[in-house]
């Protein structure tokens, strides 16, 4: 990724909570955009949350591709290595990729307690164990 004012990527289940209408999630969007930034998902978690999204939420997901200050990031054909290395530690290819991008930005800390996102269909809830979701700063 190489746009200085993306500051924040979403992962799938922050991409989750934003099509079921977390206030909290909005409240960090809201401060990325107030400082005239952007916020990014990558593609893969698009992917993810549509295959996982409750009939109710698709509408939500739209919605946020079409934000004005989303970026939606492809995965380039020269950088599938980096994420397909990471898929195979963490067992998922979204979150790989939203890792790798949120690790290519400089590090800007959010103002505040970033949450973990924890909006799921009922039929793939995480254990509270689970220490992936979220956004990454």
């Amino acid at each position: 990724m190489n746009d200085p004012t993306v500051r924040l990527v979403l992962d799938t289940s922050a991409v989750l909570a934003y099509a079921d209408g977390s206030i909290d999630l909005g409240e960090v969007i809201t401060e990325v955009v107030d400082e005239a930034q952007r916020f990014a998902v990558p593609a893969p978690c698009l992917i993810e949350a549509s295959r996982l999204a409750r009939d109710d939420q698709a509408a939500g997901t739209r919605l946020l591709v079409h934000h004005t200050h989303c970026v939606v990031l492809p995965l380039p054909a020269d950088g599938w290595e980096p994420v397909a290395a990471r898929a195979r530690t963490l067992g998922r290819a979204d979150l790989a990729a939203c890792l790798v991008e949120a690790a290519a930005l400089p590090p800007s800390p959010l103002p505040g307690k970033v949450p973990r996102w924890t909006s799921r269909p009922p039929s793939t809830a995480a254990p509270a164990s689970d220490t992936g979701g979220g956004a990454t700063a």
